[in-house]
């Protein structure tokens, strides 16, 4: 949402500078964006998650006003109530709409807005319509009370504020089709959805050129309903993010009737009574605060006059009894809770360059955990060795990347489908970010992500700490397959041998110690880099499993006399059928040779010449060389062995 200058100007008559309020929104800590266009100037502000006030021309001019001497002038308001009408509303469930307000305006004129609403309208950021939808655009920027105009004689019956049921449809102002489920919150007459509440009107119920008599809704919705409902959609619009910051409840009705009035003003029209379901009477929110806590909290005095009118001029009703202080709460401002945060106010309107400075306390550090330290140490390898760290979300979709007799762990309250499990893997949101980043035109990527994944067991889920590792157009494979093996065994890991395993989302370099499967590498197929949209990139993934790492840390660097002998190494290309187990056929051989220290497989081949049913695999081997050295005849000899090894068991050739 975008303030205008001099709109925001009227509401003080004008009695500042462009640089006084840059000033004073700075102080705030808003970071204001000043654009000047024609004879305006506009401005656009960070406002924190927790200051649902700010969003609207109201709540600025109210936290300006203790840097001015003067009291702000709010938006005229003289309704008339010519009209008996009234419209039945109900609420089927009070958790999810605390407060419903309407009214029924009958024979108004609907064109379009007269030039002066139309440039307060598109100044404010919004588009243009109609006179009815402008007006209430202009006083949810004004009072940032969300606002919704039904045409009346589209509905039926009466107005029901209700969840969605399941295979229920509308189609929104925007022309897009919507599928609904129940965690969506609708409103409705009594035949079907013709909005969705705190989210988007619907076109069934739209406010057109014939339109005649109209209802105005402005309510208080539950703003986890509306987030959940608009996650589920994928939706974000300015009333949504409105109502999940929080509006203020003692507007609602005045934001209601400075509507109704502007529109019977420009429109003409009878307006009927009000029509009000639900209670808004909220709990005051009392605070006792003493100068002392101030002093001591802010380091310098400051005048006890000076503390009460700030606080009076944001709204909040002070009452003295000797040193102590009962401030109650005005309902707009739900980020204060504590009287830590009066203290923060009362800093930010004195100016934190008037607190002195001061030698702060110095405390000891308290020591990390030797899990937590151990997995920071790990990731100081990562960033050694030249990669950067990605922290996601631990909730992904169904389709996890993993072993498909791993069910995936569904949560109860999911925000939205895409995030309606828990990960059983690192390599779902590591692919994101990789189109992520390939989408802002980043040509080369190194990530990994240190986090937790989630498996299902007989008797709940177990969580285990998991690292995950991503790459795009830096390694080949080979270089690649190196720094895993690197990590391994920097961590601990002695790897006994190595399988790969073709999957329906790729082929998987399997690392074993054991039986146990302590590593993998995926090199996905083309299907999933194509739902990426990355089908053009060159991109391997990786993910270490950390268990045994955070219980046991870095392995014991222990000093070994280097061979007198440089080792001898031999390579080998054959064919080997995809039945075949690779880490058997390592098991076996290096039982049977005593001679043989190590296997390592450096490339991988399916194309031509290679048969069906058949993978073309390089393997190199490793033979240390004692003191008394292996002759070559004597090597000669050994991969005899071995060639015949795996051609009589495994059915493996060499490949010619």
């Amino acid at each position: 949402m975008k303030y205008s200058l001099n709109m925001l100007g009227e509401y003080v008559n004008g009695k500042w500078s462009e640089d006084q309020v840059e000033h004073w929104l700075q102080m705030l800590g808003l970071n204001p964006l000043f654009t000047r266009k024609n004879n305006d100037v506009f401005i656009e502000l960070e406002i924190p998650s927790n200051r649902g006030d700010l969003l609207s021309a109201l709540g600025i001019i109210r936290a300006l006003t203790p840097y001015m001497e003067i009291e702000p002038k709010y938006p005229d308001i003289d309704l008339q109530e010519k009209s008996a009408r009234k419209l039945s509303v109900e609420i089927e469930s009070p958790d999810d709409c605390f407060f419903y307000a309407g009214r029924v305006i009958e024979s108004v004129s609907i064109g379009p807005s007269p030039e002066w609403l139309r440039e307060r309208v598109e100044s404010a950021g919004f588009r243009s319509v109609n006179n009815v939808v402008d007006i209430t655009n202009l006083v949810f920027w004004e009072f940032g009370q969300p606002l919704h105009a039904f045409d009346i004689d589209l509905l039926k019956e009466k107005i029901i504020v209700r969840r969605a049921r399941e295979g229920e449809e509308i189609i929104t102002l925007d022309g897009t089709k919507r599928n609904l489920c129940n965690d969506v919150l609708v409103i409705s007459d009594s035949e079907k959805p013709v909005a969705l509440a705190g989210i988007m009107g619907g076109i069934n119920s739209e406010v057109g050129p014939n339109t005649k008599n109209l209802f105005i809704e402005s309510a208080f919705f539950n703003p986890v309903r509306v987030r959940r409902g608009a996650k589920y959609l994928g939706m974000c619009t300015d009333a949504s993010a409105r109502f999940e910051k929080g509006i203020t409840p003692s507007l609602i009705v005045p934001a209601l009737d400075r509507c109704c009035w502007l529109i019977n003003k420009l429109c003409g029209g009878s307006t009927g009574p009000v029509c009000v379901v639900g209670d808004i009477r909220a709990e005051k929110r009392v605070i006792r605060l003493s100068m002392e806590k101030i002093s001591n909290y802010l380091g310098c005095e400051i005048q006890k006059d000076f503390v009460i009118t700030t606080l009076e001029r944001l709204g909040c009703c002070v009452e003295r009894q000797d040193d102590i202080m009962e401030i109650t709460i005005p309902d707009s401002r739900n980020d204060i809770e504590i009287d830590a945060d009066i203290i923060e106010e009362i800093a930010k309107y004195w100016g934190y360059d008037r607190i002195p400075e001061s030698m702060p306390l110095v405390c000891s550090p308290t020591m990390s955990s030797y899990e937590y330290s151990r997995l920071d140490a790990l990731k100081d390898v990562f960033i050694r060795l030249g990669f950067s760290e990605v922290i996601n979300l631990g909730l992904g979709s169904e389709f996890q990347y993993e072993d498909t007799n791993s069910k995936s762990i569904e949560i109860i309250n999911p925000l939205s489908r895409n995030y309606a499990f828990l990960r059983c893997s690192m390599i779902q949101g590591l692919l994101q970010n990789i189109q992520d980043n390939s989408n802002r035109k980043v040509d080369m990527l190194s990530i990994f992500e240190i986090g937790s994944i989630y498996k299902k067991t007989s008797s709940g889920f177990d969580e285990k700490p998991s690292a995950g590792i991503a790459v795009m157009n830096t390694y080949n494979l080979y270089y690649f397959k190196g720094i895993i093996e690197y990590i391994l065994r920097k961590i601990g890991y002695g790897i006994t041998s190595q399988r790969i395993v073709r999957k329906e989302y790729g082929r998987v370099i399997e690392f074993l110690q054991k039986e146990d499967t302590v590593g993998r590498i995926l090199i996905p197929c083309d299907d999933i880099l194509k739902k990426y949209d990355v089908e053009k990139q060159e991109i391997f993934l990786a993910e270490i499993m950390l268990q045994d790492f955070v219980l046991n840390g870095f392995s014991e660097i222990r000093y070994k006399e280097p061979p007198r002998a440089m080792p001898i190494r031999r390579d080998l290309s054959l064919i080997v059928p995809n039945s075949v187990d690779w880490r058997k056929v390592e098991e076996m051989l290096l039982k049977s040779i005593p001679e043989l220290e190590k296997i390592e497989i450096f490339d991988i081949y399916i194309g031509r010449n290679i048969p069906a049913q058949s993978t073309g695999v390089a393997i190199r081997m490793f033979f240390p060389n004692p003191e008394s050295s292996i002759t070559k005849q004597d090597i000669e000899h050994i991969i005899a062995n071995i060639i015949e090894i795996m051609q009589k068991h495994f059915s493996i050739t060499l490949r010619q």
